[in-house]
């Protein structure tokens, strides 16, 4: 008898609770950095899936290219969470790359063999340890649990990526 009290209350506490902070996040939405950071976060990957596929297509070097479409499908999963956490957050996201990766991607385009190798190489460096950076900074400013913990999450994964990318280019340096 006591334990169906018991159940009854913290179930009706429950409920009351549900919707009282469903209607409080519905309306403050998320922080301004929140929203920032995914924003960015999105649209670096949508540059990493593009750059990603030009060099799986255009790499002149077999681990380039296997590095490029590895890219791709990183981000891509990465991606996904962006989305996720953007629409529980109510967050728009931009539906395509920079201006700036949008003009690299245009003079990666014009370039082909080990150029564009070198060029790829140093560029997704740069844009990587760029990404590493912010989501490092992130973690020290965001406030939300959700995205706190997705950032905590694919950090290490953007790590190996600039690991890696690294090791290809010192082995295209050694090995002309």
């Amino acid at each position: 008898m006591i334990r169906t009290i018991v159940l009854g209350l913290v179930t009706a506490a429950a409920v009351a609770f549900i919707p009282a902070t469903g209607a409080q996040s519905a309306e403050q939405g998320a922080k301004p950095s929140t929203q920032a950071f995914l924003k960015n976060a999105a649209e670096m990957c949508q540059a990493e899936m593009v750059l990603g596929q030009l060099a799986a297509d255009r790499g002149a070097n077999k681990r380039v290219r296997e590095f490029g479409a590895q890219m791709k499908d990183a981000h891509k999963r990465i991606s996904g969470g962006v989305q996720l956490l953007a629409s529980r957050h109510d967050v728009k996201l931009p539906s395509e790359p920079s201006d700036e990766h949008k003009q690299k991607l245009k003079e990666l385009s014009s370039l082909s063999g080990h150029a564009f190798d070198r060029e790829y190489l140093a560029y997704i460096l740069r844009d990587l340890q760029n990404e590493v950076n912010e989501f490092e900074d992130a973690m020290q400013t965001l406030e939300d649990p959700d995205v706190l913990h997705w950032t905590h999450m694919t950090l290490p994964r953007l790590r190996a990526q600039v690991e890696e990318a690294r090791g290809i280019k010192h082995s295209m340096q050694t090995n002309p």
